[in-house]
């Protein structure tokens, strides 16, 4: 907890309660309530926003947590409705985690309702913003929930991952489980394949960027998109406009590959090259045979 200092006189959080608290204490409502702010960035906002609703609503808890769910008080959340605060969404995976954090355990807990407030919200996700950003989520969360979100998770660490043994993680049935995936699947939202780990197969990577024309562009890719060792192909704009992505062992393929697959082509003006480890991301390529 942060001192007791008077934070309704600071500029944003008095313009963050002006644009959102009416809807909180609409969403609120007589019921018992908590504001649950994310640490670090959350606590001015949740605390401002607690001690402005506090004068309004006796019946108002507040407390702090990760945002995967750790150091939860527990006992202040349940029973209530619960509103999560933080500074602002940037690409929806602290959103994600925390919203997830409190929905498997919201039966457990008896908690009424769960939302989510922030003062800038990038992508569009959070139930209260001063300011959005997009009108679509990163995440399609129309489509998604929270649930979904986890078993995917779980599914993209360990694709052999038994229904059962994720049930038992969301405290949920098998059955359920499955049935979920089974919608995924069918609404090609995610699929199963099997992909190759690079650090087994490859030692470095290079970088190459292209200039040519339009023509030439889009015949490389035509091309290269085929070829196992490739794991990147992206249009640029600017003076080198197709970049490429090659594994290779040694410096003598990547300067085969670029004098036997690139250079040989017609319309292909300038290459510069980098060369490096293998990539960070991604981890793994799709098997090409």
């Amino acid at each position: 907890m942060i001192p007791m200092v008077n934070l309704l006189e600071f500029q944003p959080i008095k313009h963050f309660i002006e644009r959102i608290g009416e809807n909180v204490e609409q969403y609120f409502g007589k019921d018992d309530a908590c504001i649950v702010y994310l640490r670090p960035d959350g606590v001015f906002y949740g605390q401002g926003l607690y001690q402005w609703l506090s004068k309004k609503k006796k019946n108002l808890a507040i407390t702090t947590m990760e945002d995967d769910g750790s150091d939860l008080d527990e006992s202040k959340v349940k029973g209530r409705k619960v509103l999560i605060v933080d500074n602002d969404v940037v690409t929806g995976k602290g959103y994600k985690r925390a919203m997830g954090a409190l929905r498997v355990r919201k039966r457990e807990l008896a908690i009424k309702d769960i939302k989510f407030a922030t003062f800038s919200d990038r992508v569009g996700v959070a139930d209260f913003s001063v300011g959005k950003y997009s009108a679509e989520a990163i995440w399609h969360l129309e489509e998604l929930d929270a649930i979904d979100l986890k078993i995917i998770e779980y599914l993209s660490q360990n694709g052999r991952e038994s229904f059962a043994k994720i049930a038992q993680k969301l405290r949920l049935s098998s059955v359920a489980v499955k049935n979920r995936v089974d919608k995924l699947l069918k609404e090609k939202i995610i699929r199963i394949r099997a992909e190759l780990q690079i650090d087994q197969f490859y030692t470095m990577a290079a970088q190459i960027n292209v200039e040519a024309d339009v023509k030439t562009v889009e015949q490389l890719i035509e091309k290269l998109e085929r070829y196992p060792e490739v794991y990147q192909l992206a249009k640029l704009a600017g003076h080198y406009n197709l970049c490429i992505g090659v594994l290779a062992h040694n410096l003598e393929n990547i300067e085969a590959f670029v004098d036997d697959e690139i250079r040989v082509i017609p319309g292909v003006k300038q290459i510069i090259i980098s060369t490096g480890g293998i990539p960070t991301l991604p981890k793994t390529i799709l098997p090409q045979f």
